[in-house]
C-alpha cells in the first residue's frame, strides 16, 4: 500500500522519529571536532567530492574555483573525474596551506613523489576497493517519523524554512510549491497554490546541437573559440531569447514566487544564475530553493505534475524495532568496513594515512552518549629514499616534452648528454615512472599522444612493459589515440609473440591469414573478374552518356543561336525529309515537355525560360 501527504492515516500522532542515529548526530552538533580529519559515518563520503560544486552553484563561472581551470559543471561524470583527480587534490592540499595552485601545464609532468599531497584521501572511499561501503550509508535527504509503532519517511527538502522535523502539520497543509525545469532547449515552470497548478508555462527552442550535446555558449567557451556556421549563430540567439522570455516568465509571477514556501530548481549549474537575475523576488541564498532529489525526464508540464506526485510519496521502514535492527546491522558493517580500510595503507610523500574506529572514549573521559565516528590520523614516517636522485625535474620535464612532441631523435640525444654512472637511472625511469594526472607510464603518454616514433622506441629499444596498468587499471594499447597506434602495438605482439601473457596487454591477436584451397582461390579469382568486368560496363555507361550529354549540348547551343528564320527552315526540311520536328524551347535549347509552355508562337520548357524571354524581347 502506498502513503502519500494526502494520506488520511497521518493526520494525527505523528512524531519525528529519534533513533540512535540521530540522538547523536544531534548531540555532536554542538560539540567542537577534534581534528579536523574527522569523518563522521553518517556523511556521505561521495558527498565530499561534491562540496565545491554544491558551493558554486550561485557562481557565474564554469572554472573549478581551485584549480581555475573549466569544469563542465552540467556533466556529473566530468565532475566526479575532475574532484577525484590528482591534480585538484594536490591543489586543495596547497591552498589550505596558502601556497600557489598549480596550472594544467605546470602539474603535468611533474613526477607524483614531488606533488605536495601529503595525505593521498582525507575521506574514506575515495579510492578504496569496498565498492558497497556508499551503498551502506542511509539516506540523510530524508526525515523520518513515527506513526502506531512504525516508522515511515519523507524527503527531507519538502520541510519548510522553519521546520527541523515532520510532524502531523506537514500532513494537514496543502503542498504548495514551484517547480522549474529546464534541459538544453527545454523549459517547464508551473505553481501549486491549494494543491492545483494555477499558473504553468512550457517551450521549446533550438539551442543545443543535433547529437553533440550542450548548448552553443558552452561550446564556445570550451577553448575551441566561437563557431560561425549559421546553425551556431541561431542557437546563440535562440539562447539568449530563451533567457529573456524566462525571465520575463519569472518576473510575471513575482507576486505568486514570493508566497511560495517551496522553490525546486532542476537546471545545469551554468543556467542558474537566470533564475536569479530575474525580477522575482529570487535571491542565490534564498533557503526555500531546493533540488529534486530523484532523476527527471525531458521537461514539460506532464513531468512536473509527476515530480509533483512524488515528492509527496512516504516510504514505510517496518516496525520501530525492525528499524533500529537494520541500523544496528547497517552500523555493524561500517565497522567492519572501516577496520577493513585501516589496514590499507596509504602512501605519499613519505606519510601514511592510517583509519582507526573510535567509540568517543577518550582517556580518562567516558562521554555519556557513544558516538561512533572514523577519524584519519597522519603518522609521518621515516624519510624515503627519492628515486632516480640523479634525475632533476628540468631532465624530467624535458623528457615528457620530448615525448609528447614525438621526437624521437632528441630524445636520444637526451639521455645520451647523461653521465655514464646516471644512465641506467634514466633508463629504469622511462620504464618505470608514474606521469600525473593518471599515473600511466610513458608507454600510456606515447599512445594516448599518437607519438609514434617514441612509442617504438619504448617497445623495441627502452623494452618498456606493455602491461603496465595506470591509474585507472588500463594498460597502454587501451589508451590508443587512432588505430595507426594499435597497429604498432599489434605487430609488436607479432614479433614477440612468446614473450609472455598478452592477455594483460589488451593488445589482441593478429588476424591469421587463411589458407584457401585450389577450388577456392579460382572461385575468388571469378569473383574478381566478375566485379571488374562490371566496372568495365559500368565505366562504358557512364561514358555513353558523358558523350550523349556533350552532343545534346551541342546542340542545344547550336539551337539557341539560330534565328528564327534559320529555324523555320530546319523545321522545313526536317518535313520535307520525313523526318519528326525536333520541339526545343526558345530560349535555351533543351527539348520541350509534352506540355510546353506558350505564348504568341513561342514554346519554353519552364516558366523562367518564358520570364527571360520576354524581359529580353520586350
Amino acid at each position: 500500500m502506498g502513503f502519500t501527504l494526502k494520506s488520511v492515516d497521518f493526520l494525527h500522532g505523528v512524531e519525528p522519529f529519534r533513533g540512535e542515529n540521530e540522538q547523536e548526530e544531534a548531540e555532536s552538533k554542538g560539540a567542537e571536532l577534534e581534528q579536523s580529519t574527522a569523518i563522521s559515518v553518517e556523511t556521505d563520503a561521495g558527498m565530499s567530492l561534491m562540496l565545491e560544486w554544491k558551493m558554486r552553484l550561485s557562481e557565474d563561472s564554469d572554472m573549478c574555483t581551485t584549480c581555475q581551470c573549466p569544469v563542465d559543471f552540467g556533466d556529473r561524470a566530468v565532475i566526479l573525474e575532475h574532484y577525484q583527480s590528482l591534480f585538484h587534490r594536490t591543489n586543495t592540499l596547497r591552498k589550505s596551506k596558502n601556497l600557489p595552485v598549480y596550472t594544467e601545464e605546470d602539474f603535468e609532468g611533474i613526477e607524483n613523489n614531488y606533488h605536495d599531497l601529503s595525505t593521498s584521501q582525507s575521506t574514506i572511499g575515495l579510492e578504496s576497493d569496498d565498492e558497497e561501503f556508499d551503498a551502506l550509508l542511509l539516506p540523510a535527504n530524508r526525515s523520518f517519523f513515527v506513526k502506531n509503532e512504525r516508522v515511515f519517511s519523507v524527503p527531507r527538502n519538502i520541510l519548510h524554512v522553519d521546520e527541523s522535523d515532520i510532524t502531523s502539520d506537514t500532513f494537514l497543509r496543502p503542498f504548495d510549491c514551484a517547480i522549474f525545469l529546464w534541459n538544453g532547449g527545454h523549459f517547464a515552470a508551473a505553481i501549486y497554490e491549494n494543491d492545483k497548478i494555477t499558473v504553468q508555462r512550457s517551450f521549446h527552442r533550438y539551442v543545443a546541437r543535433a547529437k553533440q550535446g550542450g548548448v552553443q555558449s558552452q561550446h564556445d567557451s570550451g577553448g575551441k573559440g566561437a563557431a560561425k556556421s549559421a546553425g551556431a549563430q541561431l542557437r546563440r540567439y535562440n539562447e539568449q531569447k530563451m533567457k529573456e522570455e524566462i525571465q520575463q516568465i519569472m518576473s510575471s509571477w513575482k507576486s505568486r514566487l514570493l508566497k511560495m514556501p517551496l522553490l525546486f530548481i532542476r537546471c545545469a549549474a551554468y543556467h542558474r544564475n537566470i533564475f536569479f537575475e530575474a525580477d522575482a523576488g529570487i535571491e542565490p541564498r534564498d533557503p526555500r530553493i531546493r533540488t529534486i532529489p530523484f532523476e527527471t525526464k525531458r521537461p514539460n508540464i506532464d513531468e512536473i505534475q509527476e515530480c509533483w506526485q512524488k515528492l509527496q510519496q512516504v516510504q514505510e521502514h517496518g516496525t520501530i524495532q525492525e528499524f533500529k535492527t537494520e541500523m544496528m546491522e547497517v552500523r555493524e558493517k561500517r565497522k567492519r568496513l572501516a577496520r577493513k580500510v585501516a589496514g590499507k595503507k596509504r602512501k605519499d610523500g613519505g606519510m601514511q594515512m592510517i583509519c582507526e574506529w573510535s567509540d568517543g572514549e577518550e582517556e580518562g573521559v567516558e562521554r555519556e552518549k557513544r558516538t561512533h565516528h572514523i577519524k584519519v590520523r597522519t603518522i609521518r614516517k621515516p624519510e624515503e629514499i627519492v628515486q632516480w636522485p640523479g634525475l632533476d625535474d628540468e631532465w624530467r620535464q624535458k623528457t615528457y616534452n620530448l615525448v609528447r612532441q614525438d621526437n624521437v631523435e632528441a630524445l636520444q640525444e637526451h639521455l645520451a648528454s647523461l653521465n655514464e654512472d646516471i644512465a641506467p637511472q634514466a633508463i629504469d625511469y622511462l620504464r618505470n615512472a608514474k606521469i600525473p594526472p593518471n599515473r600511466g607510464s610513458f608507454l600510456h603518454v606515447s599512445a594516448s599522444h599518437a607519438s609514434k616514433n617514441c612509442l617504438k622506441y619504448f617497445l623495441d629499444t627502452v623494452e618498456c612493459d606493455s602491461g603496465s596498468k595506470d591509474g585507472g587499471g588500463l594498460p597502454p594499447y587501451s589508451s590508443s589515440a587512432n588505430s595507426e597506434i594499435k597497429a604498432i602495438f599489434v605487430d609488436y605482439r607479432v614479433r614477440n609473440e612468446g614473450a609472455g601473457n598478452w592477455g594483460r596487454t589488451h593488445i589482441p591477436e593478429p588476424k591469421k591469414k587463411v589458407e584457401l584451397t585450389e577450388e577456392q582461390e579460382k572461385e575468388k579469382e571469378d569473383k574478381k573478374r566478375e566485379k571488374k568486368q562490371r566496372q568495365k560496363e559500368r565505366e562504358k555507361v557512364k561514358k555513353e552518356e558523358a558523350r550523349r550529354d556533350a552532343e545534346e549540348m551541342e546542340e542545344r547551343q547550336k539551337y539557341v543561336k539560330m534565328t528564327e528564320r534559320e529555324r523555320r527552315a530546319q523545321a522545313v526540311d526536317r518535313r520535307l525529309a520525313g523526318l519528326p520536328p525536333v520541339m526545343r524551347c526558345h530560349q535555351c535549347g533543351t527539348l520541350l515537355p509534352g506540355t510546353p509552355f506558350q505564348y504568341s508562337h513561342f514554346n519554353f520548357c519552364t516558366t523562367s525560360c518564358v520570364a527571360a524571354h520576354r524581359a529580353a524581347n520586350p
